[in-house]
């Protein structure tokens, strides 16, 4: 085993397995940087003080990977390699070209496809039957570094965001415990990126607004796509705010005008009819910032009732585009 030394950054859940992994293998890492607490709103914000302090690692909080603090503390460490694993910035060249071995960062697409943010509501949104993970290595573009390795997997039709960042994130693990020891030894793979180069898009929480004129498959769609630990997708209700957490597409049910909420079974369950007729029906939802709640025990949804209608711009950048196939036999974070 090499005796050069690797820094591991994530502020994310998605970064915790390998992390976990790595210490059960007697491979820990020499330092771990982590989001500070005030980045604690972002999507998938892990705290990793408990979990460092548990496996005795050495822990820095850092809002910017490209600070002197950061720099510092790599070199107080002698770190040879950067492990990026969930993080919403560049490292920039004049750091990386400091340590002996670069950088790596681990990114959940099938790079080149899919390069950019949110790649995991965006599998989903765009309906992609299969992704990969991807570990690749820094350079001063954005996921556009030589490729070390990837990990395929099949997507199920039904998953959600937060069964798909699950997946990811231990499939992160496997490639990283795979490749670590060729990294520092600095007989890693590499390739250069090649097909079909996208960019995906950053999405904020304003895009999670559903359209009921749109199709059930797409309604259903949106709300898999940002389950947690994404903000959710709403619709407005009375004037509410209103999160759905998750539910089910049902073609069975009788419809009735798009938004309109119906009657989907014995007692108090009720679905809202999609442009299709189709119906989707909450397993659990959220009014304005309240805590999740079970949609039956909320008298304001009443048959007959309609969500309001959203106005066209505030629908336009919720609709995702044509992605191509990225299969490898189709024509085809550092972020999360």
């Amino acid at each position: 085993m090499s005796d050069r030394r690797y820094c591991y950054v994530s502020g994310l859940r998605l970064g915790v397995p390998a992390v976990e992994e790595l210490c059960a293998q007697g491979r820990p890492p020499s330092l771990v940087v982590s989001y500070p607490a005030e980045l604690a709103h972002r999507c998938g914000y892990f705290d990793y003080e408990p979990l460092t302090r548990r496996h005795g690692l050495t822990h820095l909080s850092a809002a910017d990977i490209n600070s002197d603090e950061v720099r510092d503390a790599l070199a107080t460490h002698s770190i040879d390699l950067m492990v990026v694993a969930g993080w919403s910035q560049i490292v920039h060249e004049q750091l990386l070209s400091a340590l002996t071995l670069g950088g790596v960062g681990l990114h959940p697409s099938p790079l080149p496809v899919g390069r950019g943010r949110a790649p995991i509501p965006w599998t989903i949104l765009r309906d992609m039957r299969s992704s990969a993970v991807t570990l690749f290595h820094l350079d001063h573009g954005s996921e556009s570094g030589d490729i070390v390795d990837q990990l395929w997997f099949d997507v199920a039709p039904d998953i959600t965001a937060t069964g798909l960042y699950e997946r990811v994130s231990w499939l992160q693990a496997e490639l990283l415990i795979r490749h670590l020891d060729g990294l520092l030894d600095g007989a890693a793979p590499r390739r250069p990126q090649s097909g079909h180069v996208s960019v995906w898009p950053r999405r904020r929480p304003c895009d999670g607004h559903l359209d009921f004129t749109a199709s059930g498959a797409d309604v259903d769609r949106m709300v898999r796509a940002l389950a947690d630990p994404y903000p959710g997708a709403f619709a407005r209700f009375g004037g509410a705010h209103i999160t759905l957490c998750g539910g089910t597409l049902h073609r069975d049910i009788a419809g009735g005008a798009p938004g309109q909420i119906v009657s989907a079974g014995s007692g108090r369950e009720w679905g809202v009819t999609c442009g299709d007729g189709t119906v989707f029906v909450p397993d659990a939802l959220r009014v304005d910032e309240g805590v999740r709640a079970d949609p039956t025990s909320l008298a304001m949804f009443r048959p007959g009732a309609f969500f309001d209608v959203p106005s066209p711009h505030m629908l336009t950048s919720a609709r995702p585009g044509h992605v191509p196939d990225p299969s490898p036999h189709g024509d085809s974070l550092q972020r999360a």
